[in-house]
């Protein structure tokens, strides 16, 4: 992922208002993040809780989602972006205003994410003797990619495109 700074995060947002993008509690340490690891840049609000933020890149352009979270009645749950069948706990449900009209009018759609947005890191992790690979690079790089088309079709479907 490019590295992005404050102001091109917050003109990223595609499911909020001037004054929702305006009260968003951006990561102090912007400059220290490893862009170059990531698929997708996401954080929780420090101010509130309940919020959370992701930015996915979409054919090359960032595309910003505000995010809320559902409390869970189970503790573990299987990521829907890296679907990794040992990384289970942490895992919350999402929801995300849809962009125009139709979140304007209270739709919103659901996922479950990882609630540290740890996905970029974990399809990277050497496969497991279950997952039965012997090509550790083909391996990452199919889960990277499928990551990569999941949290982008999210991203299209706030937008109202399939």
């Amino acid at each position: 992922m490019q590295q992005l700074n404050a102001t091109q995060i917050k003109k990223s947002f595609i499911n909020t208002s001037r004054r929702e993008v305006e009260k968003i509690t951006l990561p102090p340490n912007l400059t220290e993040i490893g862009w170059a690891e990531l698929d997708y840049f996401g954080w929780a609000d420090a101010k509130i809780p309940q919020r959370a933020y992701i930015v996915v890149p979409v054919d090359d352009v960032p595309r910003g989602l505000m995010l809320r979270t559902v409390p869970m009645a189970k503790s573990q749950a299987m990521c829907s972006w890296c679907e990794d069948l040992h990384e289970t706990t942490g895992v919350r449900m999402f929801t995300a205003k849809k962009a125009g009209p139709s979140g304007r009018n209270g739709n919103s759609l659901g996922t479950l994410i990882h609630g540290n947005f740890e996905c970029s890191e974990i399809v990277r992790n050497p496969p497991r003797a279950v997952e039965g690979h012997n090509d550790f690079e083909a391996h990452v790089s199919m889960r990277v990619d499928k990551l990569n088309e999941r949290a982008t079709s999210f991203v299209k479907r706030v937008l109202g495109e399939k």
